[in-house]
């Protein structure tokens, strides 16, 4: 049953009224203009006849949107979501829509309720207002979008991400961008090739903001091609596949690089033999020799390309047994974040193979991070097969025998246990072998190897994310739900080590969580569906 009242306009205070008869079925009332009483006009009149009490609308569980058309994000009990509803109510626009409110229902109902008041004027000039419910059911349905990614050859724009390098750091740090900016939220696929990976998007567009997004990030260049697919002459329409094949630079952070005579010039005749210290969308290069430091942009390094002289598989430790410092603050050499010191060092693994113990004194540019005692990762150029490329830029010069690269902890033991963070990954799919039928125990060992060498370089990611606050500063890393339960174990772990300036991850610099998303029906309010009322204003 529904509950009625009426409204009435308010009058001065005057003598009081007596009751009239209704004119249906004599009940006596309060005077109306209809002359009737509420039970007689719901049976007489229904102006929600016409309207929808149940709908249906549809949900793409593959994005999470809702169709309009066009399909739309929508949360939740939002002013958006109801809109939509509002619009998939056939007959509304026959009566005068007074409120609208949300009904809570169970998160695993699949049900949408709301409350609306209209209001129409009947006979007489009476105004009759009334409220019900209407039902809205959540049926699944894919959207164009996830239905193409589904589908095989529909993309129409590939980005195909190449580095000419033996590791894959530069792909996991590029990872992590695209993920924190979320370039590849309406990505149709994510292939991992040997060298790099393949983006595919369902429109150019789409591909044109990866490229120019890659442009900003790392240094790189772009060549762009398309393919004709389809045409129809008689229409004056055409269907390409756009592929842009962008490459960056095969320079990584830690690297020693070595210039050419006319890059070196340019830059005001700088040592040719420079360490990069970080890469942006340019190039960062020092000499801890001199301090001095440049940036090389992405034109101007396949203009005079470099050569890689060392890369980190040929990094050594060293053991400082001193460091040297001017004691006057005025004679202190620094370039930024860095100061300039001379180390001596010795080869760690001199003692451990029992060889001759050979002391090296190097000038570093991390001085601010050593102490005696310490261990540091360098490059022992003196005893290192070098490029051939690399005598003929030095013109004459001399090899630094050691260059120190960065700091090492090599008393840090169970790190990966330990951790306090864990990264988001993109799901990739792997790259299409070959199809031959021999050979196969050959290609399945090869596959093992490559998965073992990948997972070992995704590990040395994770602990340059740790060692370098700076990295990590432009990543998102979220808080390990387990880490209580090894917190213990870390604490024995390092008890020792508390004094070797590790620079531990803040769990003010973690994200709780890795992202949750609300079912439908879902909501933060409790509540019970209300009876039909039922209001005339006269």
């Amino acid at each position: 049953t529904m509950a009625a009242k009426f409204l009435e306009p308010a009058v001065p205070a005057a003598a009081p009224m007596e009751g009239i008869l209704c004119c249906n079925c004599g009940v006596k009332i309060v005077p109306n203009q209809l002359n009737m009483c509420i039970p007689c006009l719901k049976s007489k009149v229904d102006i929600t006849m016409g309207i929808s009490k149940q709908v249906t609308i549809f949900f793409c569980r593959g994005c999470g949107r809702y169709q309009r058309p066009p399909w739309i994000t929508a949360a939740l009990e939002s002013r958006e979501l109801l809109a939509l509803c509002l619009k998939k109510i056939r007959g509304l626009n026959k009566v005068k829509l007074v409120d609208a409110g949300w009904i809570w229902t169970e998160p695993h109902s699949r049900r949408l309720k709301v409350k609306l008041a209209v209001e129409k004027e009947v006979f007489n000039g009476a105004i009759i207002r009334q409220q019900f419910v209407v039902e809205f059911m959540v049926a699944n349905q894919q959207c164009p979008e996830c239905q193409k990614s589904y589908t095989e050859h529909t993309w129409e724009s590939v980005v195909q991400v190449r580095q000419k390098v033996r590791h894959k750091r530069t792909f996991f740090w590029l990872e992590q961008l695209l993920i924190k900016h979320n370039v590849c939220g309406k990505c149709i696929n994510i292939r991992d090739q040997p060298d790099g990976l393949d983006f595919y998007y369902p429109t150019k567009s789409l591909g044109q903001h990866m490229v120019q997004f890659l442009e900003g990030t790392v240094p790189c260049r772009a060549k762009f091609s398309k393919k004709l697919i389809t045409q129809d002459d008689h229409s004056n329409t055409y269907r390409y596949k756009y592929t842009w094949i962008v490459e960056i630079v095969p320079v990584c952070k830690d690297d020693i690089v070595v210039l050419n005579g006319r890059m070196a010039s340019s830059m005001g005749g700088i040592c040719p033999i420079l360490l990069c210290y970080k890469v942006s969308n340019l190039v960062m290069l020092i000499d801890p020799n001199t301090m001095q430091r440049v940036s090389v942009s992405s034109k101007a390094f396949y203009r005079d390309p470099p050569v890689v002289a060392c890369s980190r598989g040929q990094l050594r430790r060293f053991v400082v047994m001193d460091m040297d410092l001017p004691d006057d603050p005025e004679e202190k050499v620094t370039a930024g974040k860095f100061l300039q010191g001379e180390a001596t060092v010795m080869r760690d693994d001199d003692n451990e193979n029992g060889a001759d113990e050979e002391e090296y004194i190097s000038y570093t540019h991390i001085a601010h991070q050593l102490r005696p005692g310490d261990s540091v990762l360098g490059y022992d150029l003196k005893y290192s097969n070098l490029p051939e490329d690399v005598s003929s830029r030095l013109k004459g010069r001399d090899l630094p025998e050691v260059v120190l690269v960065r700091k090492a902890y090599p008393k840090r033991k169970n790190r990966q246990k330990n951790r306090k963070f864990k990264l988001k990954i993109l799901k990739k799919d792997k790259a299409e072998g070959g199809r031959e039928e021999s050979g196969k125990g050959k290609r399945r060992n090869a596959g093992r190897a490559a998965e073992r060498k990948n997972e070992d370089e995704f590990q040395q990611f994770m602990n340059d994310l740790e060692e370098d606050p700076d990295m990590r500063a432009d990543v998102n890393l979220y808080k390990r739900s387990d880490y209580k339960q090894d917190r213990k174990n870390m604490e024995e772990a390092e008890e020792d080590d508390s004094d070797d300036g590790f620079p531990e991850v803040e769990l003010q610099e973690l994200i709780d969580g890795m992202g949750t998303s609300l079912s439908i029906g879902e909501s933060k309010q409790n509540g019970r569906a209300s009876m039909e009322e039922t209001e005339i204003k006269l």
